[in-house]
């Protein structure tokens, strides 16, 4: 851990936890890749100034106490950790560690979990001195600015939950969306251990290799009851083609790097956006492939057109189910003749595609799973991911999912792999055996 100047020191780290914990008996087929939050924040905290260094101790399969041997080098000012629900107990367990070696440094977590129960989070994990909520770059330069000052009350920080000097727990002001997208600087990928060859990328998102990902745009405008799009909100905002395209030849320049995985929720959705970008990938002439998610009725054979000469290989799909019934109730805004048409104008454009299903949605039958598994027979899908509904916080489902069967709602199992949910007429070996049955079909 090398640092150089005087400011405090500032780690930004996703917590160890073990491949095992994370895929369970699929671990050997895992992937890692960098947290994207946490080189975005390094790079903003190094901009102004202050000693950034990241751990990304998931990514890179780290123990506890190997994390602990890193921290010891040059103890922290500050550490902030990016988390999902699965991922916040370990989070705990580690800050624990820290508190008890240097009870001074300052521990925030932030993330999807962090935003949506802020307040439960630090009641369960009394380490965590504060949790960031939404989006953090405005929110991480005036906490870090409180730490370089010496002072433990963070109480005039919007944006945040803390606790004031009485131990009660404070919400302050919300803070606005991140607008402008195009004014941060580059995502820290340098400080990262051995990037990008100790990374492994999913490999049905992977063209090529060395691959990264990154997240374009911001926000999803649509409402489905599983999904907690709390962190970005509902408003579209983008980073402008003209800094996707300067993005990708910095990352092929400095890294290598030959492919790109857009994370965005719905790349597709600011057409005239995606259109500038593949007009000027092909004017640059960079040769690099990359992929996305999307909204399968945003699949238009002439914009699907232009994506493949511009380089995209590969889109994934949320589809959810085959059932029209339970993508009704859960307001996906979609019908299955829509899933049809934009599954084979990807296919006929040249370009692969991948469904996400979930078995075990409320309102869930024998008889609209086996809609799901004949679906996925009759539909031109690439390849297909099969998971567990899981009502994470934040999420409408979560609110109401006892209404419609069994919920385990301990954090630990939130892996989308084990089934939390279990509705009303079916056990979790029923779930178990429909998500077999339909990944075998591929």
């Amino acid at each position: 851990m090398i640092v150089s100047n005087s400011k405090p020191l500032a780690v930004f780290m996703t917590p160890p936890v073990s491949m095992e914990e994370r895929y369970g008996p699929l671990a050997a087929t895992g992937n890692c890749t960098p947290c994207l939050a946490s080189v975005i924040l390094a790079a903003i905290a190094r901009k102004a100034g202050y000693k950034a260094v990241v751990i990304d101790a998931a990514a890179e399969n780290l123990t506890l106490n190997e994390v602990m041997g890193r921290l010891r080098e040059t103890p922290p000012a500050f550490i902030g950790f990016t988390t999902t629900t699965l991922t916040t107990i370990p989070a705990e367990r580690l800050a624990r560690a820290v508190k008890a070696c240097w009870p001074e440094t300052v521990i925030a977590i932030g993330g999807p979990h962090a935003t949506a129960i802020p307040e439960e989070t630090l009641r369960r994990c009394p380490e965590f001195d504060l949790a960031a909520v939404h989006e953090g770059e405005e929110t991480i330069l005036e906490i870090l600015e409180a730490v370089e000052e010496g002072s433990r009350n963070f109480t005039s920080i919007a944006g945040i939950v803390c606790r004031n000097g009485a131990g009660q727990l404070i919400k302050t002001p919300a803070r606005r969306a991140f607008m402008d997208l195009d004014s941060l600087p580059y995502p820290a990928w340098d400080l990262l251990r051995d990037f990008p060859a100790k990374y492994t990328p999913g490999y049905f998102k992977v063209a090529q290799v060395p691959s990264v990902s990154f997240v374009s745009s911001r926000g999803c405008p649509f409402e489905c009851s599983f999904c907690d799009t709390s962190v970005f909100g509902r408003k579209i905002r983008t980073h402008s083609a003209e800094y996707m395209v300067d993005l990708f030849d910095y990352l092929h320049k400095t890294f290598g790097i030959r492919d790109v995985t857009f994370e965005d929720d719905t790349f597709m959705v600011y057409r005239q956006n995606v259109e500038r970008f593949c007009d000027l990938l092909l004017q640059r002439g960079l040769n690099m492939t990359w992929a996305c998610n999307s909204r399968v009725n945003l699949a238009k054979p002439d914009l699907l057109k232009r994506m493949k000469e511009a380089g995209c290989w590969h889109i994934s799909y949320g589809i959810e189910s085959g059932s029209q019934e339970i993508l009704d109730h859960e307001d996906k805004q979609l019908k299955l003749s829509q899933i049809h048409e934009g599954i084979e104008n990807t296919r006929r454009a040249g370009i692969a595609s991948k469904g996400f299903f979930i078995v075990g949605h409320p309102r869930e039958t024998r008889e609209t799973l086996a809609a799901t598994y004949r679906f996925t027979q009759d539909v031109p899908f690439s390849d297909i991911t099969v998971t567990c509904m899981t009502p994470f916080p934040g999420s409408p489902l979560s609110k109401y999912a006892h209404e419609y069967g069994t919920f385990d709602d301990d954090w630990t199992k939130m892996n989308l792999l084990t089934p939390v949910f279990v509705p009303h007429g079916l056990t979790a070996d029923d779930l178990r055996y429909w998500q077999r049955k339909i990944l075998r079909s591929f």
